[in-house]
């Protein structure tokens, strides 16, 4: 499949993005990495007349860390940068790893970070050729009027499949936005909106331009898994994130956050699970375990089966709260594989 015709434009601010947005309209996209997006160009899944490049941008690819202030990640940094840097590594070692499990080496060398929150929900029904798209009813995804993975639904179940967003949730991160009136910032769970055919809050004019992560706390643990069919290429089929900070075995602070469940990630904090001020113990384990699996609510529209993508939330945040008990020896690993 090749890239529908489009006029590329590689603008060096802010500003001519912008004049360029006011000249286009709703007929310009934003292209990053691209890793996202001109797959479903390819797909005829959207067919922009201009793509404007961020790439041009200054300091779209910067990396600054203050130890008062926290970590500062650009919009346009590689997802290979991520996982190679050695300040996240040391600080944001969660983050950095997370980073490593998206995809492939040549994916992670082209895809961003600012890419890597804002890509598509996917659907097995939307995620198709145009051929295949011609030859059944338009779902909403595709402005019909149905579902073809839940039937009679009266909403989108499309699923946001990011790897960085729970984790940069957890974190307490927030994200940049710019508009050509003004910049502010929103945490990252406010990025989006539940819907799975229009996922995000902030569309056109607005640009993601980068993400800020508070200082790591001390006696912090965090951690990322994520469940896939293979260990390469596969999108999350379901992953979780969690961040506490212990006292002694005492829980503080305590935040976690699914993906590949639904279709936006779901944040789960302490004061929702009764987690926080109480001794980290093999049974409020399993209680908070629970708590996430009556979370998820996945239904059959990826590759795996959506029972079994719900089991799994439960036995990773086993797994991952297992490994914050002090003095715990687990296996440590960031993934399941089908063999459960």
């Amino acid at each position: 499949m090749h890239i529908p015709q489009c006029t590329y434009h590689a603008p060096k601010s802010l500003k001519t993005i912008f004049s360029l947005l006011k000249s286009f309209g709703t007929g310009a996209s934003f292209l990053a990495g691209g890793t996202d997006l001109l797959v479903r160009m390819k797909q005829r899944l959207i067919l922009p007349e201009h793509l404007i490049a961020i790439r041009g941008i200054k300091g779209i690819e910067n990396i600054r860390y203050d130890r008062s202030k926290g970590l500062y990640v650009a919009a346009g940094v590689k997802l290979a940068t991520l996982v190679t840097d050695p300040v996240v590594q040391e600080n944001y070692p969660v983050l950095s790893y997370a980073a490593s499990l998206v995809a492939t080496t040549q994916i992670r060398n082209m895809a961003t970070a600012g890419g890597n929150i804002l890509q598509n929900t996917r659907c097995m029904y939307y995620n198709r050729s145009y051929q295949w798209g011609k030859a059944v009813s338009a779902c909403f995804k595709r402005n019909g009027h149905l579902c073809h993975a839940v039937e009679k639904s009266r909403k989108c179940f499309a699923v946001y499949q990011g790897d960085l967003a729970p984790v940069l949730s957890v974190l307490g991160g927030v994200v940049t936005l710019a508009s050509p009136e003004t910049t502010k910032e929103v945490n990252v769970e406010e990025l989006f909106t539940g819907d799975g055919a229009m996922p995000f809050q902030y569309t056109t004019p607005w640009l993601l331009t980068g993400i800020r992560i508070p200082p790591p706390s001390k006696n912090l643990f965090s951690a990322y898994k994520k469940y896939r069919l293979r260990n390469g290429m596969d999108f999350p089929l379901a992953g979780v994130a969690i961040a506490l900070k212990l006292d002694g075995e005492i829980i503080k602070n305590f935040r976690m956050c699914l993906t590949g469940v639904a279709s936006s990630p779901l944040l789960i904090q302490g004061s929702d699970t009764g987690i926080h001020d109480k001794n980290i113990t093999l049974p409020l384990i399993r209680e908070v375990a629970d708590i996430a699996y009556r979370q998820a609510h996945p239904v059959n529209n990826l590759e795996g089966d959506a029972s079994r993508r719900r089991t799994m939330i439960r036995l990773m945040v086993e797994d991952m709260l297992r490994e914050a008990i002090p003095g715990y020896r687990g296996q440590g690993r960031g993934e399941r594989k089908e063999t459960i």
